[in-house]
Order: structure tokens, then sequence, then C-alpha cells
């Protein structure tokens, strides 16, 4: 196996390794903010178990330096953002 070899496989696996943490991140943002749009009382559902805290940015051990560096932007916001709009949602169908 060459060094070209594995330069290769690393950037291919550098690619999967980021779709894959976006893809963490967005299902996160979703499920927390649906599940935190059932807890908050205000919508016709029962509460639902959920995370066990509120992470705020993707973990440093998820993070990599070339391939899914830190972005700055907070997973508590987007979150928040998404309860807000499905609360506002249900409120409209009511």
């Amino acid at each position: 196996m060459s060094t070209t070899d594995l330069s290769q496989m690393r950037a291919e696996a550098g690619q999967r390794y980021a779709a894959a943490v976006a893809e963490l991140r967005a299902v996160y943002v979703d499920l927390a903010g649906i599940e935190a749009a059932i807890n908050n009382g205000g919508v016709p559902v029962h509460p639902v178990a959920t995370f066990r805290g509120d992470a705020d940015r993707v973990p440093w051990e998820f993070r990599h330096p070339s391939f899914y560096p830190e972005s700055g932007d907070s997973l508590r916001d987007a979150w928040a953002a998404r309860r807000d709009h499905l609360i506002a949602d249900q409120a409209k169908g009511a």
C-alpha cells in the first residue's frame, strides 16, 4: 500500500466522517427540539423521556481539525428555535 493510497483513504474516510457528524448534529437538533416542544406543557401530548442534558456544541471528542472543526454555532439555540417553531405550528392548528 502506498502513501498515496493512505492519503486517498484518509480523504474518503474524512468526507464520510464529516457527513456523519453533520447528520448527528442535524438529528440531535431535530429530536431535541421535538421533545422540548412536547415536554413544554403547551402542546396536547404526554411528556416523553429525552436527553440527560442539553448539549450546546458538538463534543470535543467528535471534532476533527480537518474534517469537522468547531463550527461555533450553538446546538442549544438551534434546537430551541426548532422547539419554538413546532410550538407555534401547534398553536396555529389548535
